[in-house]
């Protein structure tokens, strides 16, 4: 099994979430975002590639403003992809071609809700491309935690978990998979976090995108 994150991993992002997270914030906590406009970004920089209603509950410190905010985030995301389209990260589809050859569980886990996430693997016509894709609500909490990747190996009887890769763009995606148990964690410099945050965070490799996997394999 290898899992891959969504935006900035397979997904070109060219900063579309972080603009999603500009625009909530401005929607929905304006007075915050006067305040704070700049803390609240960096925090959501630090912080890509988690669940993003943890981080909304986290920077709003309550839980009914963090849905709204969410609810405001994904509206913004979803404009995005309608207005520009969606597209795959170079060399993402010939890397699925590759894993599906292989007869290796191609999975996608991702901070966004199942709505938003099936926007983008329709848009994208993923649907039959992949095995699996899990959201943090269908696995209980989003990453850091391993829960999507243990969801993922449940549903597709991957009993031993040392037997996968896990790909993201974040330190948040590494974090998962080395709580995960996998053998190899890898951080990819298509998105969000650098060379050397992955190195902090003690990715196994760090790559630079996903096009690189099939001579790993």
């Amino acid at each position: 099994m290898v899992a891959f994150d969504v935006a900035g991993t397979t997904v070109s992002d060219g900063g579309v979430v972080i603009e999603a997270f500009s625009q909530a914030f401005q929607r929905t906590q304006p007075e915050l975002w006067a305040q704070k406009s700049e803390e609240l970004m960096a925090y959501a920089l630090k912080t890509m590639g988690q669940s993003k209603i943890a981080v909304f509950t986290h920077l709003t410190g309550d839980a009914q403003q963090a849905e709204i905010a969410n609810v405001a985030f994904e509206q913004a995301y979803l404009e995005e992809v309608e207005l520009n389209g969606v597209s795959p990260i170079p060399g993402t589809e010939e890397t699925f071609e590759f894993l599906r050859s292989e007869a290796i569980h191609i999975v996608l886990t991702t901070g966004f809700s199942r709505p938003t996430l099936d926007v983008i693997l329709k848009a994208l016509d993923w649907q039959s491309k992949i095995s699996l894709s899990v959201t943090p609500a269908e696995a209980g909490r989003g990453r850091p935690f391993p829960d999507m990747l243990i969801k993922a190996a449940n549903d597709l009887h991957v009993e031993d978990h040392a037997n996968t890769m896990v790909v993201g763009d974040t330190v948040a995606d590494i974090q998962a998979g080395l709580a995960f148990g996998a053998s190899r964690v890898i951080g990819v410099l298509t998105g969000a976090h650098t060379n050397e945050m992955f190195i902090e965070a003690n990715a196994t490799l760090v790559v630079n995108s996903v096009a690189d996997l099939p001579s790993l394999i």
